[in-house]
C-alpha cells in the first residue's frame, strides 16, 4: 500500500477496556499537542468503551466486527473465528481509505485484525503491552510488529528483545485540579474499574461497622459500578459515614487529588496512575484476569514497597477494616509508600511511544 504524502496519519487499533483504551488516548493526545497537524483515527468494536470515550476525547472512531478468541465458551470462540475474515477485510478497507503512516495496536479485539492487515499491507506497526503478562492478542502480534512497547520488565520474556522497548505504560495526564481543597479527613478511594468490583464493594460495606469508632476521621470516595451503586450508597448513609459514591467516572483527577490511600484492582492503567501520582494502595488483583496478570502487576508495586496486596479470596470486611485502621494510625508508613510509588513512575511513556511511532513512519517514507 503506498504511503501517504500529506500530514502524518496515525491509526490506533483496539480498546474494549479502559486499560487498553486510555493508553491509546494518551499517545493520541501527545500527537495532538506536539504535532497538531497529525490525523488520528481510532478503530475499535461497537460494544467496547471506545464508542463513548473516544468521541468525547475528540478523536475520530470507526468499527470492525471483532470478538474475543480467548476466555469464552467453545461456541463463542468458533463464532469469533468465523468473524475474523470479515474483520480482516474491514481492516483492509479502512487502511485503504485512511492510508495511515503507522498503525499502533493497544490491545483488545480490534487490535489483532487491524495490526495484521497493516503488516501485510507494508505499513509500519507497533503494539503497546500494558501488563506484566502479555495478553493473547499481543503475544500473537509480537512476531509481526516492528516495535513492542512494554510497561513491565517481565513482559520482555515474551517478545523479541531487539524490537522491545521498556517505556512504561502511556497514561492520561492528571493536572492538579484548581480550586480543590483536600478534605482534612483521611480519604480512602475505592476504585474497582469502569464496571466496578463487586468483591471490593462487598468488603467495604462489611468493614463499615468495624470502622464506626473512626468514622469521624474518615472520608470515602467509592466508584461502585452501576450494579452495586444503590446498595453501597445506602450502606454509607445508614452507617453514618462521610462518603461520595458514584457508579462510574471518566475524570478521576479530582478524586485522586483527595486520596490518601487507594483500595483498588491492579489493572495496568490503575497501576501506572498510582505510580505517576505517588499514591499508596491496597491492591486486590482481579482473580479472573487472563493469565492472572493483575497479580503480577501488583507484585511489582509490592516488591518496591509501594503497595500491599490482598488476594481476592482473602478479601473481607475484617481485612479491610484492619488495613484501613493501620494506615489511618500510621501516616509515616503512607509517606514511605508514596515515595516508593513515585520511584516506579515513567511519566514520559506516552511521549516516547509517540516519538518512536514518528520514527517508524519516517523509516518507510
Amino acid at each position: 500500500m503506498p504511503m501517504n504524502d500529506g500530514p502524518l496519519k496515525i491509526l490506533i487499533a483496539g480498546g474494549g477496556t479502559g486499560g487498553h483504551l486510555f493508553s491509546g488516548i494518551a499517545v493520541a493526545e501527545q500527537f495532538r499537542d506536539i504535532h497538531p497537524k497529525t490525523e488520528i483515527l481510532f478503530v475499535g468494536t461497537p460494544f467496547g468503551l471506545e464508542k463513548e470515550i473516544v468521541p468525547k476525547a475528540g478523536f475520530a472512531l470507526r468499527f470492525i466486527e471483532a470478538t474475543p478468541l480467548k476466555g469464552s465458551g467453545t461456541m463463542a470462540r468458533l463464532q469469533s473465528l468465523a468473524r475474523l475474515p470479515k474483520a480482516y477485510l474491514q481492516s483492509k478497507k479502512i487502511l485503504k481509505e485512511f492510508r495511515p503512516n503507522v498503525v499502533l495496536g493497544i490491545g483488545g479485539y480490534a487490535s489483532g485484525p487491524m495490526t495484521l492487515a497493516a503488516h501485510f499491507s507494508k505499513i509500519p506497526t507497533a503494539i503497546v503491552e500494558q501488563n506484566s503478562i502479555p495478553g493473547f492478542t499481543n503475544r500473537k502480534l509480537g512476531r509481526f510488529a516492528d516495535r513492542i512497547f512494554i510497561a513491565f520488565a517481565k513482559a520482555r520474556e515474551y517478545f523479541d528483545p531487539k524490537k522491545t522497548v521498556l517505556t512504561g505504560n502511556p497514561t492520561r495526564r492528571f493536572p492538579k485540579p484548581e480550586g480543590t481543597e483536600k478534605t482534612p479527613r483521611f480519604c480512602v478511594f475505592v476504585l474497582g474499574g469502569s464496571q466496578g468490583a463487586h468483591a471490593l464493594n462487598e468488603a467495604m460495606v462489611q468493614a463499615l461497622p468495624k470502622l464506626r469508632e473512626r468514622a469521624e476521621r474518615l472520608h470515602i470516595l467509592h466508584q461502585t459500578g452501576p450494579r452495586d451503586f444503590a446498595a453501597v450508597e445506602a450502606a454509607y448513609r445508614e452507617q453514618g459515614f462521610s462518603a461520595e459514591v458514584f457508579p462510574f467516572l471518566q475524570d478521576l483527577a479530582p478524586y485522586y487529588a483527595q486520596a490518601d490511600l487507594m483500595l483498588c484492582r491492579a489493572g495496568a492503567g490503575t497501576i501506572t496512575e498510582l505510580q505517576n501520582l505517588g499514591l499508596p494502595a491496597i491492591l486486590v488483583p482481579y482473580p479472573f484476569a487472563a493469565d492472572d496478570h493483575q497479580r503480577y502487576n501488583a507484585q511489582e508495586m509490592v516488591a518496591a514497597g509501594a503497595a500491599e496486596m490482598v488476594l481476592n479470596q482473602n478479601l473481607n470486611g475484617d481485612k479491610v477494616a484492619e488495613l484501613l485502621t493501620y494506615y489511618l494510625d500510621h501516616p509515616q508508613a503512607l509517606l514511605a509508600m508514596r515515595a516508593k510509588a513515585q520511584g516506579l513512575a515513567k511519566p514520559a511513556a506516552a511521549r516516547e511511544v509517540m516519538e518512536t511511532c514518528r520514527t517508524l513512519a519516517g523509516s518507510r517514507q
